[in-house]
């Protein structure tokens, strides 16, 4: 059985960012560089190495951060959605993937993330941002350019067998997955790929 999850049966609505994919990304493209990212390379690398868990991208931890640098790879967000606000830089200058989000309901949190080449973040799982309120966590394929004989890769371990399955980031995919599954993804490319995450609240029945 596989540890990725058919978002379709659990929820609906992240069809619509597949529907709305190139108007989503057309805006990212032409307002990528005015966007605030934030760099979590360290912290996710610290984290990871210590506790095998993600860095738990809080309201507070996200002010905290450095800004980005072009020049320095790692692993950066841009915060969409948080703790029910928009981000204010973020939010309006992508209108419409503001639009899309507020329509697909009950947000958890959302960014988007870059990975730059040769870089990757080890095995680990994550914790729900809201306990007691399950979330489904999707990786969304915003800008993941195709190069011949590299990809950038997500692998899921299940937790009984150690059996890991891997899948390349492709544009306009959605890879589902519950956070406490644990995880690695890399970039083997030359260029960063971006994917939109997004945490969106289930019914706990379902987990």
């Amino acid at each position: 059985m596989s540890s990725f999850i058919d978002y379709r049966t659990v929820y609906p609505r992240l069809e619509m960012l597949s529907s709305r994919f190139m108007k989503i990304r057309e805006e990212y493209l032409s307002v990528k560089n005015k966007l605030e990212f934030k760099d979590f390379t360290q912290q996710q690398n610290q984290c990871i190495e210590e506790h095998q868990k993600g860095y738990p991208i809080t309201g507070l931890n996200y002010v905290m951060a450095k800004d980005r640098k072009p020049e320095t790879p790692g692993w950066h967000m841009a915060g969409v959605i948080g703790e029910n606000i928009i981000h204010p830089i973020n939010g309006y200058y992508l209108p419409i993937l503001v639009k899309t989000l507020l329509q697909i309901d009950n947000i958890s949190v959302c960014g988007i993330n870059i990975l730059d080449p040769g870089i990757s973040l080890e095995w680990h799982n994550d914790d729900d941002y809201s306990t007691g309120y399950p979330t489904l966590r999707t990786l969304w394929g915003l800008d993941v350019p195709r190069e011949e004989n590299k990809t950038s890769i997500f692998q899921m371990k299940d937790s009984e067998t150690g059996e890991i399955e891997t899948r390349e980031f492709q544009n306009n995919q959605i890879y589902a997955f519950w956070p406490k599954t644990v995880h690695r993804v890399e970039n083997n490319m030359t260029q960063p790929r971006t994917v939109l995450a997004v945490d969106v609240y289930v019914d706990p029945e379902i987990v």
